[in-house]
């Protein structure tokens, strides 16, 4: 798989580097413009021994430097391609006008909740991330993997949710990576979160760009899953040290998910088939925190029928 990284600027690099219509995902977690090239290395719970120096802030004009690199990213991204982009709340309205002025769309804006915030005394503590999904407003239809991960026949250890619904929701409960010991920039995305994004949204051999490497983990993390790779890093220190990792990084194979079709779907209902459904359904209410999206679930793998079909026979208790 390619690797095409280069140590310059996004929006000028882009612009000779890349094709129009070319990039098959975006992954996206700019500088965040509120002044964090001055945090101390606490501020991050990190060694100040190991975060790389040369941090480059984004330009005082947010706005109009959002437009810049965002004009790019539709530039390059094709029409059933999808970009996401990682934001805090600070400046998420000009990443918002940002999106709107260059011609995106969203199609989710997600949540990601991580497992620790920076300390306050005088206001709620910051704990989570917004990450836009979105897509050229003329788009094709947009990849969306749906069962990448999870098939819907998975559950929980407990048993008591699907893997796959959990999994679709969009806040994501991801716990920030532990890393003790390894030189990094302040801030990095886990990589349990960019795989997640790589997985829905792209397909092997696809390319994936990322316009602020950073530590480079959608650059290895997207080599590790079978993609190409494109990105820029303006910062010297930061290229150096991550770049030449990046051709160790092997490409591992995926995990196979099963996908079970229904065994009865499409088949007729009988009677005495809508009743057992129904008396099954009272029966698993009445269990100690039962909730009804689950019972449906659950209520669909014990009769072979798809969740619909499921909802319909319930419709009966109420006509």
């Amino acid at each position: 798989m390619t690797i095409d990284v280069y140590n310059e600027d996004c929006i000028e690099g882009c612009a000779r580097r890349v094709d129009d219509e070319s990039v098959d995902l975006i992954v996206n977690d700019p500088p965040f413009g509120i002044g964090e090239a001055g945090f101390d290395a606490a501020h991050y719970k990190r060694n100040a021994d190991r975060v790389l120096d040369g941090y480059v802030e984004a330009p005082a004009e947010y706005g109009p430097w959002c437009r810049a690199w965002l004009a790019q990213c539709r530039r390059i991204l094709k029409r059933d391609g999808t970009m996401y982009v990682i934001s805090g709340w600070t400046r998420l309205p000009e990443i918002l006008d940002g999106l709107r002025a260059t011609g995106f769309v969203t199609l989710n804006h997600c949540i990601w909740k991580y497992n620790f915030g920076v300390f306050a005394t005088t206001k709620f503590i910051t704990s989570h991330y917004h990450v836009l999904r979105v897509a050229r407003a003329d788009a094709r239809k947009p990849l969306f993997n749906t069962h990448c991960r999870f098939g819907p026949q998975e559950r929980t250890p407990d048993g008591a949710r699907s893997m796959l619904n959990a999994d679709l929701e969009d806040v994501f409960a991801i716990n920030r990576d532990y890393a003790p010991g390894q030189t990094k920039n302040a801030n990095k995305l886990p990589d349990e979160l960019v795989a997640k994004l790589i997985a829905y949204s792209s397909a092997p051999g696809d390319l994936v760009c990322d316009m602020f490497l950073g530590n480079f983990t959608t650059a290895r993390v997207a080599r590790r899953m079978n993609r190409r790779v494109v990105g820029f890093e303006i910062n010297p220190a930061a290229f150096a040290h991550h770049a030449a990792a990046l051709e160790a990084v092997e490409p591992e194979p995926e995990r196979e998910v099963v996908v079970r079709v229904p065994e009865n779907r499409g088949k007729r209902l009988f009677p005495e088939d809508v009743d057992a459904v129904l008396k099954e359904y009272k029966r698993m209410m009445d269990e100690p925190g039962a909730r009804k999206k689950d019972v449906v679930e659950r209520l669909g793998e014990r009769f072979g029928r798809g969740k619909f079909s499921v909802v319909n026979i319930l419709r009966k208790i109420h006509d």
